[in-house]
């Protein structure tokens, strides 16, 4: 095990020297954080959390800070004899889960990682590592305070970008098998964290009788606003999308899919103006379309060949096509309720999109025709806006 250290001591001897300088940073490595006035300089916690927040507000284009404040926790760690707060916990997990992002750029450094319950310097190689070290670390933090909200939010967002790792790696292999267990714990923890904070609001809000620190009971403080999860509740979907390209995992747990479409509804029926609920949802549905707008438009193409066999050809299309388009006209309906004045361009593109899917399934003419007259329209706005050339789409449309 490597004891080798990246930066101070200890946050507390870093400041002391600091003090006697007459300055107003810690130096870590040649990179310095400008620490608040009013964090005690014997409060290491105050620092670490200090660093933490320093770091959060950076550029955030090198690890040495995130190295060391790892290493500052592993020290903490080891040497406290107490009952380390949530927030400790959560400052830990969340550096290691940042370091992913540097294994990736350079993958043959020692690194420090979670081990047990009192060391994190190990080595690590790779951006998987640092994940999954995050989450041993979460699940500590959690095993002494299973209502941190906090400590859910990190974990949960640990386990999706391992699943986007995977899927990076190997999107269309069985070998993203192993997707489906991460994808379940990330909705667990989701699924818990919302139970935790709308408990929390509830008791906050409840006839006015209840305090701050009342309300706090056994459930940990938290900075997660119902915005903050709402934006998870979006990369979830998106990890979803992408796992749609696997039919192993689209054939083989469909539950994913429907749940988080469930979680989806339930925040519109909370907020049922909210437009980036309606857009998340019908991005979602959108997404859940492809799939059988593909089967459709392959067995098109078998019907146009000379299978002796057509009606075996023509059924799998048929269930595939009312599937796809009540997908599509789901994903449009949200879609519309989402549009705005002030959309972009992109976002115009991803409902002109959706209309052309629904347009090149229509058998009704008239329909078909208007959906293909909104798709331009939108796109004509789009490109106005800079989101593409989408010129040979349009003369295409107008042709149809």
């Amino acid at each position: 095990m490597s004891t080798k250290r990246t930066g101070p001591q200890g946050l507390a001897k870093s400041s002391k020297r600091r003090k006697v300088a007459n300055e107003d940073s810690v130096a870590v490595e040649q990179e310095t954080i400008e620490l608040p006035e009013d964090v005690d300089p014997e409060d290491e916690l105050g620092q670490l959390y200090a660093l933490h927040s320093g770091y959060l507000k950076s550029t955030k284009e090198s690890p040495k800070l995130l190295y060391a404040i790892v290493h500052e926790c592993d020290r903490q760690l080891r040497n406290s004899k107490t009952l380390l707060p949530p927030k400790f916990h959560k400052v830990y997990a969340e550096a290691l889960s940042m370091l992913s992002v540097f294994a990736k750029k350079k993958k043959s450094r020692s690194t420090p990682v979670a081990s047990g319950e009192q060391s994190a310097t190990s080595s690590a190689d790779s951006p998987e590592d640092f994940l999954l070290a995050s989450i041993e670390r979460a699940q500590i933090g959690l095993e002494a305070y299973p209502k941190s909200i906090d400590i859910l939010v990190v974990r949960c967002e640990t386990y999706l970008a391992l699943v986007e790792l995977k899927l990076k790696n190997s999107a269309k292999s069985k070998n993203v098998e192993g997707c489906v267990s991460a994808i379940q714990n990330a909705t667990k923890d989701y699924d818990v964290a919302l139970k935790l904070l709308t408990e929390l609001q509830r008791k906050f809000t409840e006839d006015g009788k209840k305090d701050k620190e009342d309300a706090k009971g056994d459930v940990d403080a938290t900075e997660i606003t119902p915005e903050h999860l709402v934006k998870i509740l979006r990369r979830l979907s998106k990890v979803l999308e992408t796992t749609l390209e696997s039919d192993f995992i689209a054939e083989r747990f469909p539950d994913l899919y429907t749940c988080n479409e469930d979680r989806w509804t339930a925040e519109l029926h909370n907020a049922p103006e909210d437009k980036f609920l309606h857009r998340g949802l019908g991005e979602f549905y959108l997404a859940r379309a492809y799939p059988y707008v593909a089967t459709v438009e392959s067995q098109f193409e078998e019907d146009n060949s000379d299978s002796d066999d057509e009606e075996l050809n023509r059924q799998p299309s048929n269930i595939a096509l009312e599937q796809a388009k009540q997908f599509l006209s789901k994903s449009l309906k949200h879609l519309y309720a989402a549009e705005s004045e002030e959309d972009d361009g992109a976002f115009l593109a991803v409902i002109a999109e959706a209309q052309i899917s629904l347009a090149n399934l229509e058998s009704e003419e008239d329909k078909q025709n208007k959906l293909y007259a909104e798709a331009i329209k939108r796109l004509l706005k789009a490109q106005e806006l800079g989101a593409g050339d989408f010129t040979d789409m349009i003369n295409e449309l107008q042709n149809a």
